[in-house]
């Protein structure tokens, strides 16, 4: 085992340095991982940005896979050589929502990456709890970008979908990407997809989309046969979370039906049509993280219920990654990784 590796620690604001650091101890109810890849995804560029009111310097890197290489005494039940992929929230134990079972809702919520070490560097050291164990049938470029799907996994099977619902998703990017494959595989009888990036079309008709309306012509959804004959959607996700999906949410869900708000580009959406809500009984959906779907997650991938690794579309090495995030997300790549091996 060696005492260094190479790490990208966030210094501050457009501040990313790839230095040599110790390698982590590990305690008794943690695991050291060997990093295979890690993901990149817009929270880091915000970080990296300036853009919320995190303390550097730290590792940056929340979508992480590798192998155990070394485990803390008390873990019996992990073992050096397992492949595994990481979930990066690190709830408190000790308030009362993780005492009712609900960890996901700890009011002292940590998460690697975000506010802790991360996975961007040659190894990481991870709460035992948040280790999950992979197939072989899952690839390592998969479980690079396994952890971004699991909240569109946990929020879909939160609001439901039944046989034969028609849903609707804003969006085009890899959560929406997520959220139509499985819906698709939860029983939706079809999904209509409003893009805003041509380039994206194919990528969404691959996910399983059925029909696909470009932004710009959005009030078209209202000649869709599934509006039409439904009257709205029975389900409406909003992936983009601006001002204008958030109504057209809204308004293009049935009576009854229900939405899940996912992305958040506006931090405040203006003119909330809360008496639309109101008055068509609308059931509203948000979520985050959803650490309760992880096994079922792993084996909906690992059957090929969802495919992920055809979504990775640059690869990059470490001594790359500044100049990526300065120079901003290519809308061709879907997801971008960072090789460690």
């Amino acid at each position: 085992m060696p005492e260094t590796m190479r790490a990208l620690v966030w210094e501050g604001p457009g501040v990313l340095q790839l230095r040599h650091v110790p390698v982590p101890e590990v305690k008794n109810d943690e695991v050291l991982v060997k990093v295979s890849y890690s993901g990149i995804c817009a929270t880091d560029q915000e970080i990296f940005q300036g853009k919320f009111p995190y303390r550097p310097p730290y590792i940056l890197g929340h979508e992480l896979t590798g192998t155990i290489v070394k485990t803390g005494h008390a873990q019996a039940a992990l073992r050096e050589g397992e492949r595994v992929v990481i979930d990066p929230a690190v709830p408190c134990e000790a308030c009362l929502s993780c005492q009712s079972g609900k960890p996901e809702f700890c009011l002292n919520y940590r998460e690697l990456g975000i506010n802790r070490n991360g996975g961007w560097a040659d190894y990481a050291v991870v709460p035992a709890r948040c280790v999950h164990r992979i197939p072989d049938t899952m690839s390592d470029l998969a479980a690079a970008v396994f952890e971004p799907m699991t909240c569109p996994f946990g929020a879909v099977e939160a609001a439901g979908v039944n046989a034969c619902d028609k849903v609707l998703v804003f969006g085009d990017g890899p959560a929406a990407l997520y959220f139509t494959q499985i819906a698709r595989m939860r029983g939706a009888a079809a999904v209509t997809v409003v893009y805003k990036l041509p380039e994206r079309v194919e990528w969404l008709k691959k996910a399983g989309a059925a029909v696909v309306i470009e932004s710009v012509n959005m009030e078209s959804v209202e000649q869709t046969d599934d509006y039409v004959r439904n009257q709205g959607f029975d389900l409406v996700i909003d992936a983009v979370g601006l001002s204008e999906t958030v109504q057209a949410a809204v308004r293009y869900a049935k009576i009854g039906g229900r939405m899940i708000f996912y992305g958040f580009k506006d931090s405040q959406t203006s003119a909330f049509p809360h008496r639309e809500i109101i008055l068509k009984n609308l059931t509203v959906y948000g979520r985050t993280n959803a650490p309760s779907v992880w096994p079922r997650a792993i084996e909906a991938v690992s059957r090929g219920y969802i495919e992920l690794e055809p979504l990775v579309g640059q690869v990059l090495k470490p001594e790359q990654v500044k100049a990526f995030l300065e120079e901003g997300q290519s809308s061709c790549a879907i997801k971008t990784v960072i090789d460690w091996r």
